[in-house]
């Protein structure tokens, strides 16, 4: 969707968001193919994770993650997050606010194995567990077997909120899109 005309409506907001996301999940060179996943734990962190799917109509935005990785554990602390997506090229910020659910060892999680490729698998095999401290850069390997990683995890964001932004020079466009609650969304100032 053209930015330059069609943004005037909370309904075309909608639509934007839906298809940057949806273009995310499936265009390896899309701007909103990565993003920043916020939490807040014992500190606060972000960090660049790849958009592995997008349900525009449930609102849920899922990622892969190490399970033994910080931000799991930052998860089990406090749930919220908020995912940050920008394109430079559309000027467009969308920021998501929501709960986390990690699947982990069950059908949600196996699934998602099941149709990764084997290139993606092998990120999953690696040992030590993501944040050990290491002596050398390279004090690490990957042994890839034949089966599912234990350290393998989904994350479901539920979304609540999107905060989104267009920058542009005639005047910046911001509205707040509530994902199950329509008749709430509102423009707000930039």
């Amino acid at each position: 969707m053209s930015a330059k005309n069609t943004l005037e409506t909370l309904e075309n907001v909608r639509e934007n968001i839906s298809s940057s996301l949806t273009e995310g999940v499936k265009n390896r060179k899309s701007d909103f193919r990565t993003f920043t996943f916020c939490t807040s734990g014992k500190f606060p962190a972000g960090r660049t994770v790849v958009l592995r799917g997008y349900n525009a109509e449930h609102g849920i935005i899922t990622l892969h993650s190490n399970y033994y990785a910080d931000k799991i554990e930052d998860l089990n602390i406090n749930p919220k997050v908020c995912c940050v997506f920008y394109s430079k090229g559309m000027k467009i910020q969308i920021r998501c606010f929501g709960r986390a659910v990690v699947n982990y060892d069950n059908k949600r999680s196996s699934h998602a194995w099941a149709k990764m490729s084997d290139m993606s698998k092998e990120c999953y095999f690696q040992v030590p567990n993501p944040g050990t401290i290491m002596e050398r850069y390279n004090d690490f390997s990957k042994e890839t077997i034949d089966k599912k990683s234990e350290a393998f995890s989904v994350i479901d964001v539920d979304i609540e909120k999107i905060d989104w932004l267009y920058l542009k020079r005639e005047g910046h466009r911001r509205a707040n899109i509530f994902v199950k609650e329509s008749a709430k969304d509102t423009w707000v100032s930039p």
